[in-house]
């Protein structure tokens, strides 16, 4: 019991970034780097280099370089989306309670004692007039789709150093 309990007290301490041999980004790939010690707001900039200690990006105003350590999180872009489909969508819905509500209490349909018959009708016009504005606004409208890039190397060793009990060392690599 022990040893078990000096194994897990270690633990914590003995985790940390090891260098890597081969890097799975392309440079000049879009990444975003999370690294709240250094920014408050994810940085997003093209790959440059990963080194034994830093993580090295360029934004359009600089070049940044990130401690390993600080780096809690890297994504790369996969890619630009629209947003046509939830454009349509949205569109859609406001257009058709818009124009229900609006042909559906015209004095117009009041007079003709329809209002239940113009509502729908208005549903259904605004309905498909919304629809294509808002495909037409979300294909203008795109985002960044990003994917975590995962670590590629996880290394757990048992050692001993210096005449010390046993020491757990992990290291990962991304």
């Amino acid at each position: 019991m022990h040893l078990f309990t000096l194994f897990v007290a270690m633990l914590p301490a003995a985790t940390r970034l090891a260098p890597q041999d081969s890097t799975p980004l392309a440079a000049g790939q879009r990444v975003r780097v999370t690294a709240p010690a250094m920014s408050p707001t994810p940085i997003v900039g093209a790959f440059a280099r990963l080194g034994a200690d830093t993580l090295v990006i360029e934004t359009p105003v600089s070049t940044r370089r990130f401690p390993r350590a600080s780096v809690t999180r890297l994504e790369v872009s996969t890619g630009r989306r629209s947003h046509v489909g939830q454009g349509a969508l949205y569109g859609g819905i406001v257009g058709a309670g818009v124009a229900a509500l609006a042909l559906g209490s015209s004095s117009l349909c009041a007079d003709l004692e329809a209002g239940g018959t113009c509502a729908l009708v208005g549903a259904a016009g605004g309905g498909v007039a919304g629809v294509l504005l808002g495909a037409l606004i979300g294909s203008a409208t795109k985002s960044d789709r990003w994917e975590e890039v995962a670590p590629t190397r996880l290394r757990v060793t048992l050692t001993r150093r210096d005449n010390r009990p046993l020491l757990l060392v992990a290291s990962i690599a991304f």
